[in-house]
């Protein structure tokens, strides 16, 4: 057997793989793999750790033993980031998973297959991972859904690819939303038991599509929590299309939206202008730890909904993003099924441009 040597630190701009993690099984056997798909490596210690190191290589993979250690590393948000354990996967290493992004926990060494291809696809990537923009409402009724149906719809409009995740199983189904209750494909329990890695061709050719939007939806008939790995695959495979996605988040601050806070290039929370808004979104913000500058308001406003923008960022802990004002059109839009259908000068229109804008701006800063 070839020796597998660790590289140099000169050596670390080049490394498309960074192993980080004690000299144990993890690191010898992805290091192996990491020979066998051709790929360069180089395998430190957490205590060597550096937002230089860790930003430059396509891929990073931390021994699930140091997770921890990692998390409180105060490291750069970054994609292409798995956890390796030779043992099943516990409750501790999932929230040590959460808690520093990862888009996936390999388990080795029945992992091989997957990490070995997920190797040849950072070796051979040719462009950006896609805009990842999730949208959480901030109480009951506040509208996300409908925003984020727009922001799809808008995104499609200037010549893009969107994939729209409707993760939350009680909002009536996403594709209600979009106007496409009635178009054949899959839905979140055809997927709920997928891990692991998806082909971006499974995410272009597989899911269904309305209005130049590609969608995954709640099924009526069969309401239940997405789970968190197969959320993990679908927004993972979803990104290396280069189109930008956007996850409507069911409310709460379950392990899925504290999981994607890591990971966003923007978290858009949606809150209408009343006191009870105010607070029922502050309570919902304290435990979702999102944080500046990649999370955000969006405020509804309208008759009795008045709160200045000031106040209300005050109250909830956030800056306001941008401001939605009630639309009668829109709303005539709703009730007959049809989905939000921004015309190009209309306020949500504006809107949703300013707010790609800024999602571009945050993934630009992360890359």
């Amino acid at each position: 057997m070839p020796m597998r040597r660790e590289q140099p630190a000169s050596a670390a701009d080049d490394a498309g793989l960074l192993v980080v993690g004690p000299a144990n099984d993890v690191r010898e056997e992805v290091l192996r793999l990491a020979a066998t798909a051709g790929i360069l490596a180089r395998a430190i210690e957490v205590v060597e750790l550096t937002n230089a190191v860790w930003s430059g290589p396509s891929l990073v993979v931390v021994d699930a033993d140091c997770a921890d250690q990692v998390s409180v590393a105060a490291l750069a948000r970054r994609p292409g980031l798995v956890i390796a354990t030779t043992s099943r996967p516990s409750a501790d290493v999932w929230s040590a998973a959460v808690s520093i992004g990862v888009e996936h926990v390999l388990e080795l060494p029945a992992g091989q297959a997957w990490l070995v291809d997920r190797l040849a696809d950072a070796a051979g990537r040719t462009g950006p991972l896609g805009v990842l923009v999730a949208v959480v409402g901030g109480c009951g009724g506040a509208g996300a859904s409908t925003l984020a149906s727009a922001l799809a719809l808008s995104a499609a409009g200037s010549g893009h690819q969107p994939v729209l995740l409707g993760a939350d199983p009680w909002d009536g189904g996403i594709d209600i939303a979009l106007g496409a209750e009635d178009v054949p494909g899959p839905r979140w329990p055809d997927l709920a038991d997928v891990s692991g890695r998806l082909s971006s061709a499974a995410i272009l050719d597989g899911l269904p599509q309305a209005h130049g939007v590609r969608f995954l939806s709640s099924a009526r008939n069969q309401p239940s929590t997405v789970p968190l790995p197969a959320l993990s695959a679908v927004v993972t495979a979803a990104r290396r299309t280069g189109g930008p996605v956007i996850v409507d988040l069911p409310r709460g601050a379950g392990e899925s939206a504290r999981w994607l806070g890591r990971l966003v290039d923007l978290g858009l929370v949606v809150c209408p202008a009343t006191v009870s808004g105010a607070l029922a979104t502050r309570a919902l913000v304290t435990e979702l730890s999102w944080g500046v500058p990649t999370s955000g308001i969006v405020v509804r406003v309208g008759l009795g909904r008045d709160i200045d923008d000031e106040a209300l960022a005050v109250a909830v802990g956030l800056p306001v993003l941008q401001r939605l004002r009630e639309d009668a059109r829109l709303a005539r839009r709703r009730q007959r099924g049809q989905p939000p259908g921004p015309r190009s000068h209309s306020h949500l229109a504006k809107a949703c441009t300013a707010l790609w804008r800024l999602a571009a701006e945050q993934h630009a800063r992360a890359a």
